[in-house]
């Protein structure tokens, strides 16, 4: 029996842009806001590295933002707490044993493909509701 999986180049590709354009989107946006990371605080460091290596965030000046610039923002905007060394992070998670959880990236292909969810960052933001008093 030979192993496969349910999706193409192309749907990574896709992926990738829907990732790189949601940090875009966010990493302009206020911690006042109220947006939320509900997800686990690896699994956004993970999805920052993706975006690092794409070597496509810039700054204002049209330089590259570099991996812990990216994820100080984003953990700021989405009220997370922001590690101490990020590329620790990315490290463990590429050691991890448990092969059945499989990597961010093939959890959120398989919603891509499988669960029609175009975009399944977006399932692990929340906004904070705003009380009236």
């Amino acid at each position: 029996m030979k192993a496969s999986h349910d999706w193409t180049q192309e749907d990574e590709k896709r992926l990738e842009n829907v990732i790189i354009d949601n940090f875009c989107d966010l990493i302009n946006r206020s911690e006042e806001e109220g947006l939320y990371w509900t997800g686990l605080q690896c699994d956004l460091i993970e999805l920052a590295h993706i975006v690092w290596e794409s070597g496509q965030l810039r700054d204002a000046d049209g330089k590259l933002l570099d991996f812990k610039t990216i994820v100080g923002c984003i953990c700021r905007v989405l009220h997370v707490r922001e590690p101490c060394n990020p590329s620790a992070v990315v490290s463990a998670v590429r050691a991890r044993k448990n092969v059945r959880a499989g990597s961010l990236r093939e959890r959120y292909l398989q919603l891509m493909t499988k669960g029609q969810i175009p975009d399944p960052m977006r399932l692990e933001i929340r906004r904070r509701r705003r009380y009236q008093s």
